[in-house]
């Protein structure tokens, strides 16, 4: 699906073009829809420039097949299509592993409270109950921690905080905008909302987040949202597409 373009007052360097992917959660056939339409779109508009995908974060978590997700994206990581990639680090993944070192300490319980569950049995874990009990909490982390692939913890060991490109900051869920860009806290780029979301004045870069989710791709004068919910009902998974001083959007569905 193709949005319109829109203009804006901030670029990407010339010769660029940036596809930024919102909030996976898990939904391993929209994230490959995701790719063939960025594939397509290179195609039918002929593009001959420098191309970066930046993934947004929150990989794993609420959708069928978590696992499935970070195998897709550890192959593309070393995959030499002339492609630039960046994979931030979002809340969950935070969160995920904070389980992985400290199973009880409140990241850790959170995570399995809003969607962590999916991700254990996505590498295979069940539970009795449908849903670990306290004292089988560290069994829990143990076991995660002996069927991750080594491949997988590198991967999620490694994932960036934010990333700069011309005039747009790219973090998972936004910055604080009482702190200046360089004194951002790594926490608050993966789990703020406000005052980020309703701040109403320009910042020193547009910033493009995903974590909080809306109907639709959102500009306001400070941000853009990305994060459509694909794991909600009707939602889907939307990328920013981000070329001169235009922006405009593809979607993929989940099912």
């Amino acid at each position: 699906m193709y949005d319109k373009i829109h203009s804006v007052d901030f670029a990407v360097p010339d010769g660029m073009r940036v596809y930024a992917i919102g909030d996976v959660h898990g939904h391993l056939l929209a994230l490959e829809r995701m790719h063939e339409a960025i594939s397509l779109d290179l195609i039918e508009s002929e593009y001959a420039g420098q191309v970066q995908i930046i993934y947004m974060g929150d990989y794993i978590d609420r959708g069928p097949d978590s696992k499935g997700v970070i195998d897709l994206l550890v192959g593309r990581l070393g995959r030499k299509d002339g492609i630039q990639k960046t994979f931030l680090q979002g809340n969950h993944e935070v969160a995920m592993l904070e389980f992985l070192r400290e199973p009880e300490s409140s990241n850790g319980l959170a995570w399995l409270q809003f969607g962590g569950v999916e991700t254990l049995k996505s590498y295979g874990l069940e539970f009795e109950g449908d849903l670990p009990i306290p004292s089988e909490y560290e069994v829990a982390s143990k076991t995660l921690a002996r069927v991750l692939p080594e491949s997988h913890r590198s991967f999620l060991s490694a994932l960036a905080d934010a990333i700069e490109i011309g005039d747009y900051l790219f973090a998972h869920a936004g910055v604080n905008p009482k702190k200046s860009l360089s004194a951002q806290d790594p926490y608050e780029l993966s789990f703020i909302r406000e005052p980020f979301l309703s701040w109403n004045k320009p910042l020193a870069k547009m910033v493009v987040h995903g974590h909080s989710i809306a109907p639709e791709p959102e500009i306001l004068p400070h941000r853009i949202g990305i994060d459509t919910g694909v794991y909600q009902p009707g939602g889907r998974l939307s990328a920013g597409v981000f070329e001169g001083k235009s922006v405009r959007f593809l979607q993929a569905s989940p099912r």
